[in-house]
């Protein structure tokens, strides 16, 4: 930032307009310090739709001022410098120009920027001399300085002539009026337009924006190594997630191997003691016919028959034993080449489950980097024009220029400030082990309708949730007659821990659990709120409030929570599913693929989307990546009694296994199944017919092995099924 800062230290791209990628032509300057030629700008502001202009550079939105472009600065350092590099062309080309002087084609050897023309040799030495001229002489530059290398930027500006008065053209100004951004006024207009305004000399102005202008650039100086350290941060982390993914590749494949040997190695000891069985048979076989022909022979033709008989009767009694024990055999056999199968599918499931959040981790990665390039390039921006400004030296561009600088300078602060703390858990994922996931769970022949739960009693109104993690139970009851939600809070003891009511006109609420400390619920039509399971605080909030192009004929349909991420997300009766922080701050839009028409029940299963369509019958496992998600599969839909089986609820156990109560109407009256799905999702294992009134399906813990818990419409019963883990 010295005084003798060269032309040639500013970038070629400096004086480039970064829309038409020409030399800047009426420069124009928005808030963020970037410049465009008048013309480019326009055209900006002409494609805008919301009234507000994006910058093509460092993409940050500014409000269109009134009366558009013509309400933008005109950038006079950068007009200065301009001028004098096409100064420096003209003369390059050594062409034959008119003295201004002389009115002669002649070679010049100077420019007068008072004049602002051209002046030959002997015109020169006459402009230089003459008492006329006196007040040209200082702004006069001979040939033989116009290069480059050899003009600073106070040099320049000590040969550009002063601003004039912005209403007085001819006029020269002599202050500078505060009240209307520093612009340059002549005496005449203290006493008209500029009447009562903030009027100051251009240099204790200058200098006192010099001065702001000087401790804003030391506060962002603290940060600019944080800044520039992003880029290694974000690379560094990126590096060890790919690196915790090829580790935790190798491992999943090594425990494939070494269960794989396992089983293959009982299969071996199997088809062994297969071999030894029937061979120990065959020579029981083989001794007792040698022991029959030996009586045969003693007893001779008397007792031939009767020795027949028992030959018959003994090779029957060793059949039917060399029958079961085959059976036998091939049973065990079976069981092992079912759980080789399931380690081989369950190992396809990791990987691909590995592979899903790998590219969800490395999609948020590039958004910051991105988010990081596009800080990087605004800060390089603020200290290059800086740099330019103060070297220079002028006061009159400092008064104008430095304000607009320092208003750009807190908005920067900020986002340097940011942490990113996301980058922390960025570079790894949880997945389970391949060897807890080698079993089956079935459930129980029997359910138990239940009318009394952990001390609930249900005698007027109705279940409309019941959720549970760790030693956290939440029961949620709807009351027609007052008007009210009550909610209990239980331990897995079952002792009661807290009882609230909340006002709810519509008696439809129902809740995810972010932790065992705090549950989100949603209310029909728009609303969501955040329960403390602790105090009974509760807080809400109206999504329209928050999503401003939230549909008018759209309602919020259901809500779950993203345990890996701490996430919020609403479904609704239309394709967009909205995603919100564990704080119901907004973050982004999910749309369903398009054989959606409304997500009537949605769950988060190994990094995808459960989705139960009632409308079109239909369920399914999509994506969650931002914006347009993809479909993975379609579950298979019940075929029973030749009836319409729609979704209505869904949910997972802790050990992936996925259950989805179907619902469908024969003689105006309802039907519910319940349906088991492998922990792929891809096969249907089992069905089992439930109460008609069937609403919500979770799962319960409670001291013991898991329970699955159906919630009834109603009449407020609950059914529950054991888990058998096999």
């Amino acid at each position: 930032m010295a005084s003798s800062t060269l032309l040639t230290d500013l970038a070629e791209n400096f004086f480039l307009c970064s829309v038409c990628l020409d030399q800047f032509k009426d420069r124009q300057t928005v808030t963020v310090l970037h410049r465009y030629c008048r013309n480019c700008l326009k055209t900006v502001i002409q494609a805008s739709y919301d009234g507000k202009l994006k910058c093509p550079l460092c993409k940050q939105e500014h409000v269109i001022p009134e009366n558009g472009v013509d309400d933008f600065k005109t950038d006079f350092h950068m007009k200065s410098m301009l001028e004098f590099i096409q100064l420096q062309k003209s003369f390059g080309n050594k062409d034959l120009k008119k003295c201004v002087s002389c009115l002669k084609n002649t070679e010049v050897s100077a420019f007068c920027f008072k004049c602002r023309d051209y002046l030959c040799e002997q015109c020169y030495k006459v402009h230089v001399t003459s008492k006329m001229f006196i007040d040209h002489k200082t702004h006069i530059l001979r040939l033989d300085n116009i290069e480059a290398k050899n003009m600073t930027l106070d040099k320049l500006t000590s040969l550009t002539e002063d601003p004039r008065c912005n209403i007085h053209g001819k006029k020269e100004a002599q202050l500078c009026c505060s009240s209307c951004g520093n612009l340059p006024v002549c005496i005449a207009c203290t006493y008209n337009k500029h009447k009562g305004h903030d009027l100051h000399d251009v240099t204790e102005i200058a200098e006192r924006e010099r001065k702001l202008l000087r401790q804003e650039l030391a506060d962002l100086t603290k940060y600019k190594g944080k800044l520039y350290g992003l880029p290694t941060k974000i690379q560094t982390t990126t590096q060890n997630l790919n690196e915790n993914a090829v580790q935790k590749t190798e491992r999943l494949i090594y425990q494939h191997k070494q269960q794989a040997h396992k089983i293959k190695d009982k299969l071996s000891e199997c088809t062994r003691e297969r071999k030894r069985g029937l061979e120990d048979i065959r020579c029981r076989i083989r001794d007792n016919d040698r022991r029959i022909t030996l009586n045969l022979e003693k007893e001779l033709g008397q007792v031939r028959e009767k020795y027949d008989k028992i030959r018959k009767t003994a090779n029957q009694e060793y059949d039917n034993e060399s029958e079961e024990f085959i059976n036998k055999c091939d049973k065990t056999e079976g069981e092992l080449f079912r759980k080789l199968g399931s380690l081989d599918a369950n190992l396809k499931n990791l990987t691909t489950a590995k592979d899903l959040l790998v590219n969800q981790n490395e999609g948020e990665l590039k958004q910051i980097r991105e988010y990081c390039e596009q800080i990087i390039k605004r800060y390089e921006n603020l200290t290059t024009t800086t740099s330019s400004i103060l070297a220079s030296k002028d006061d009159w561009t400092d008064a104008q220029c430095i304000p607009d600088i320092r208003a750009a300078c807190d908005p920067l602060m900020v986002e340097m400030e940011k942490g990113f703390p996301e980058l922390d858990f960025l570079s790894d994922f949880v997945i389970s082990d391949i060897t807890k996931v080698i079993r089956d769970v079935t459930l129980a022949q029997h359910d138990e309708s239940v009318v009394d739960v952990a001390g609930i009693k249900v005698n007027v109104g109705y279940f409309t949730d019941i959720l549970s993690r760790g030693d956290v139970k939440i029961f949620i009851i709807h009351k027609a007659y007052d008007g009210y939600l009550h909610i209990t809070v239980f331990n897995s003891k079952g002792k009661i821990q807290r009882q609230d009511q909340i006002k709810s006109e519509t008696g439809r609420l129902t809740c995810g659990l972010l932790s065992e400390l705090k549950a989100v619920t949603w209310n029909y039509w728009y609303d969501i709120g955040i329960y403390d399971v602790r105090d009974g605080a509760f807080s809400r909030k109206n999504i329209r409030d928050v999503i401003t192009s939230w549909p008018s004929d759209q309602c919020v349909s259901c809500v779950t929570t993203d345990p890996v991420k701490n996430h919020i997300i609403v479904g609704t009766n239309r394709r967009n599913v909205y995603v919100f922080t564990d704080q119901m701050n907004y973050s982004h839009m999910i749309t369903l693929p398009a054989v959606i028409d409304a997500s009537d029940d949605i769950t988060v299963h190994r990094g995808s989307l459960l989705v139960c369509d009632n409308s079109r019958g239909r369920s399914y496992a999509v994506t969650m990546e931002e914006s347009q998600s993809k479909l993975m599969y379609e579950f298979t839909k019940p075929d029973l009694d030749g009836l319409d089986w729609r979704p209505t609820s869904v949910c997972t156990d802790n050990t992936g296994f996925i259950y989805m109560l179907w619902n469908a109407a024969i003689s105006y009256q309802r039907r519910c199944i319940l349906v088991q799905y492998s922990q792929n999702g891809r096969q249907l294992l089992t069905t089992r017919k439930v109460a008609g009134n069937a609403y919500r399906v979770s799962t319960l813990e409670e001291n013991g092995p898991e329970k699955l818990l159906i919630t009834t419409k109603r009449w407020g019963e609950l059914y529950t099924y054991d888990l058998v883990v096999t």
